[in-house]
């Protein structure tokens, strides 16, 4: 019985030897993360996190990066809590685990995905936005209007982007938070027109208010729409810079009178940064107000766009609706860096209830990127309709069953020439920044194109874009304190939110920024690039 008792008590203390050992290893660790934390100026949290909690779902707290988004703008950061989840043994072997759950690094996906398969409740949104009124034909000025002729080439770029460890490197011990990336890191465009890139296979919302909605293949056009988006990053190096963060007021206009459409988006909020976008054409009407996020995991950055995308088709009515797929931009320290959407994205028909689910295949730890995508129909009871569609993200779609079996609804575009030393752009974001016939003398002071530094970079003059690019930044604090002393709230000029839901933002009707255009009158517009 002794024995016993003694072989249980030198059992009982290598168990808790053991259990203080753990502990100190995690609380050295979070140690670690805490001091490369405080590095690299990780002053947020998700502010999805905060809403969700106030909601009482349980969230896990994650290493919320600016090395990607606010580290660039250079802003003010302070010391975030610990990761370190302390985990307590009681008599009878069981673990306390705290209501907000930190034993990971890393957000849950508790409240939106179910099976692998996000949650969309139809009841919050089955109404009608009031973004366009079926049956009635818009005017779309300046459409429609003859043909422009569009450049095919821009200057290569004068350089490799900077080396993020060297960087840090050279910066060790300052406070990264007012210490903003060279203008090398960057494109020559900026989030405001990196929006409108979503605009370029637009002939597939054309195709879907024509498509038969009762065997799901409208629903097919408009979620081919949304994976066409990603495509823009098929080109590996395009994933080595990021674009301009805009000016808050900056706006950016794109009319595409080959393709039917205008375009309009505007820089609604700084903190947290928010850019509302709305595209018409004859037969539909596309809006977003995303608010872009970043995850610094190490070796990747996790790449978060809140908020819905909505498309309403004029003749009917139909709504569809989705949240953009979360993305990882891979390899950031070291080997070749890429971008690839991950797990799933659903596509709501928010009229009828039917639902496209976007499952984006993993690929295996040394198989690289992966590019494969499998779309299932579902009815409104769930199940599975016949038609599918397959294909790559990176170059095609295709229709699988029913009667439009084999039928290749979207194939990727063009690329420029040598786009490898071009910043890995397709032909239709290397024209985003020039100034056609179409806008040379019409544009407002506050579009994208006339921003100095970005400018200058695209030319290739690159200490010239530096140095307008800090006069820029320390312009745009200037005005912010002034407003923050006057106790003032910034209003944005061309986008209003929805009465009924917050998160739908629209293009003003009357005074709005087209009637502006028209009339030449840009007198009100904000001088957000002055230096």
């Amino acid at each position: 019985m002794a024995l016993a008792m003694h072989g249980k008590l030198a059992t009982d203390g290598g168990e808790s030897f053991m259990h203080e050992h753990c502990m100190s290893l995690l609380r050295d660790l979070d140690a670690v993360v805490a001091d490369f934390s405080e590095l690299l100026a990780q002053n947020r949290q998700r502010r999805a996190d905060s809403e969700r909690s106030s909601l009482g779902l349980q969230q896990r707290k994650s290493v919320d990066s600016s090395i990607y988004q606010e580290f660039f703008d250079a802003e003010e950061g302070s010391r975030p809590s610990g990761q370190l989840l302390a985990l307590h043994r009681d008599s009878g072997g069981t673990e306390d685990v705290p209501d907000n759950d930190t034993a990971s690094v890393g957000d849950s996906n508790s409240e939106s995905d179910i099976d692998g398969e996000e949650v969309f409740e139809l009841s919050q949104h089955s109404r009608t936005p009031s973004l366009v009124t079926p049956g009635t034909s818009q005017k779309l000025t300046p459409l429609p209007r003859a043909h422009v002729t569009r450049r095919t080439l821009i200057p290569p770029s004068s350089g490799p982007p900077p080396s993020i460890i060297s960087f840090l490197r050279k910066n060790v011990g300052k406070d990264l938070s007012t210490i903003a990336m060279p203008v090398t890191s960057n494109e020559p465009l900026s989030l405001m027109q990196r929006m409108a890139e979503q605009m370029e296979y637009s002939e597939l919302l054309d195709a879907a208010a024509s498509a038969s909605s009762e065997s799901g293949e409208r629903l097919c056009y408009v979620t081919a729409f949304a994976i066409s988006v990603l495509s823009n990053s098929r080109v590996k190096e395009r994933a080595l810079r990021k674009p301009f963060n805009p000016m808050l007021g900056e706006t950016y206009e794109l009319v595409r009178e080959d393709k039917g459409f205008r375009f309009l988006a505007e820089k609604i909020s700084h903190r947290p940064v928010r850019v509302a976008c709305q595209a018409d054409a004859k037969d539909w009407t596309f809006t977003h107000a995303p608010t872009p996020s970043q995850k610094f995991w190490g070796k990747s950055v996790e790449l978060i766009t809140e908020g819905r995308a909505r498309v309403v088709l004029s003749a009917t009515g139909d709504c569809y609706s989705w949240k953009p797929a979360t993305c990882f931009l891979r390899n950031l320290i070291a080997g070749e860096k890429y971008v690839e959407p991950v797990e799933t994205m659903t596509v709501v028909d928010e009229i009828t209830g039917q639902k496209a689910i976007v499952n984006f295949k993993a690929g295996g730890m040394f198989s690289g990127r992966s590019e494969d995508v499998a779309v299932t129909i579902l009815d409104v009871q769930g199940k599975a309709l016949p038609l599918t569609m397959h294909g790559k993200w990176t170059s095609h779609l295709t229709l699988q069953g029913g009667a439009s079996h084999g039928k290749e609804i979207w194939m990727v575009g063009s690329t420029m020439d040598a786009a490898a030393t071009r910043y890995g752009m397709t032909l239709f974001s290397g024209q985003l920044n020039e100034i056609t016939v179409m806008e040379r003398d019409a544009l407002p002071p506050t579009d994208s194109r006339l921003r100095p530094d970005q400018r200058a970079y695209e030319d290739g003059s690159c200490d010239e874009a530096e140095s307008l690019k800090i006069q820029l930044e320390e312009s745009q604090r200037r005005r912010r304190k002034v407003m923050e002393s006057e106790d003032q709230d910034w209003t944005p000029q061309w986008f209003v939110p929805d009465a009924k839901d917050a998160e739908v933002w629209t293009a003003k009707e009357l005074g709005g920024y087209w009637e502006a255009r028209a009339a030449g009158k840009w007198a009100s517009s904000h001088k957000v690039f002055e230096l």
